[in-house]
């Protein structure tokens, strides 16, 4: 792993957030993929009513399926820019890399396009410049274990939404680039929509019919190869190893990836490697039969990680003492126009470590559950890591 820059917590506090189940914790998982709220528990700040709303809420309007873990995983990570340029530059075609300006990639919510325009749970749209024209980047991700035949239709049906949109704004037909990802077990064949034509269609008709191509991608386990290892910025190859490395069916390789994956982890800046652990390990606890969250943690010591997730919980720790230092001396400062700035610093630290230690794990919580809302995880999901009570996270 070269490309890494493309891209007050104590050691006890980091597992709770982690790993540890509380008494009132809910279980979200009825079976190994569907991520739900099953057991309502009241609390000061969670009674049953509210968890049956926020049931409600958080499921697909068909009424049927809740969120999968693969669909929000995929979002959390492809949906951030610096993630989404690395995979593009990666593995685009070589006669696009040089056309398309990566820094223009904005994403877009397909309401403001239309509202009849509702993509798939896990599928991405993003605006971007390939020279001086403005395009689409159209993203679906597959995780089905069968080759779907409609999912050609549905991208004609989403980039047909789009270009009823140009033309209602009076404006050229935005040139659209669509990208399927796929994961799963089995290689994945992917079907362009010529290739669900009659095979004896004269060559001839082809022009007039309406025709795209897509880009594909599979990152199947049976596909393995495909990862670039040494090519890739380090959140990218971390998130592509983790969704092979999932549906490896020898428990032994998936012990010794597993403890790849949080070796390498380790090289990380401390708040994105406790943000990408935290997703990684909620993650695979969702999706691995037979593995908890704790257990995943476990996982990783027994295999010989130990000192990889105690680095992990000193680094946290050692962020927070100089957190503390740092607001500390500031304090101190002041102090120091009154009582002599000597006397001042010394007094400063040791607030600062009582104090700002406190204070910077409260806003530490606050910003981690931003990002674990804007996420999609659910409410209880990040009150349970953070601590925060429900009213704090819902205004955030």
């Amino acid at each position: 792993m070269e490309k890494q820059s493309k891209n007050d917590k104590s050691k006890s506090h980091v597992e709770t957030d982690i790993g540890k189940t509380r008494a009132e914790k809910q279980e979200y998982l009825t079976d190994k993929g569907t991520m739900v709220s099953s057991k309502p528990v009241q609390t000061k700040n969670h009674t049953a009513g509210n968890t049956e709303k926020d049931i409600k809420k958080s499921k697909i309007k068909n009424g049927q399926e809740l969120s999968q873990p693969h669909d929000l995983f995929f979002k959390a990570n492809m949906g951030q820019k610096e993630v989404l340029i690395d995979f593009l530059e990666s593995y685009l075609p070589a006669e696009l890399q040089t056309l398309i300006r990566y820094q223009s990639l904005i994403p877009v919510e397909p309401k403001t396009i239309s509202p009849t325009l509702k993509l798939g749970e896990a599928d991405l749209l993003f605006r971007f410049q390939l020279q001086d024209l403005n395009c689409y980047l159209l993203l679906l991700m597959e995780h089905k274990s069968y080759e779907d035949k409609y999912t050609p239709i549905q991208i004609l049906r989403y980039i047909s939404e789009i270009w009823h949109h140009d033309l209602s704004q009076n404006q050229m037909l935005s040139p659209i680039l669509p990208l399927v990802f796929h994961q799963g077990k089995k290689r994945w064949q992917y079907r362009q929509l010529k290739d669900s034509l009659p095979k004896e269609l004269p060559a001839e008709l082809l022009p007039y019919l309406p025709l795209y191509q897509a880009l594909y991608y599979d990152f199947s386990w049976e596909n393995a190869g495909v990862l670039k290892d040494n090519d890739l910025g380090m959140q990218l190859y971390l998130y592509l190893k983790t969704i092979i490395s999932v549906y490896e069916p020898e428990e032994k390789a998936f012990k010794e990836q597993t403890l790849k994956i949080f070796q390498n982890m380790n090289q990380l800046e401390i708040d994105t490697l406790v943000e990408i652990a935290t997703k990684i390990i909620t993650y695979l606890g969702a999706t691995r039969k037979g593995f908890s969250e704790e257990k995943i943690i476990e996982l990783v010591k027994e295999s010989g990680g130990e000192k990889t997730m105690e680095s992990i919980f000193d680094r946290v720790e050692q962020r927070g003492e100089r957190r503390g230092e740092k607001r500390g001396e500031l304090r101190g400062i002041a102090i120091g126009k009154q009582e002599g700035i000597s006397i001042g610093e010394l007094r400063g630290i040791t607030i600062g470590k009582q104090e700002g230690i406190t204070i910077g794990e409260h806003r530490e919580k606050l910003a981690f559950a931003v990002k674990m809302k804007r996420d999609g995880f659910p409410i209880e999901k990040i009150m349970e890591y953070t601590g925060l009570s429900r009213e704090e996270i819902m205004d955030l």
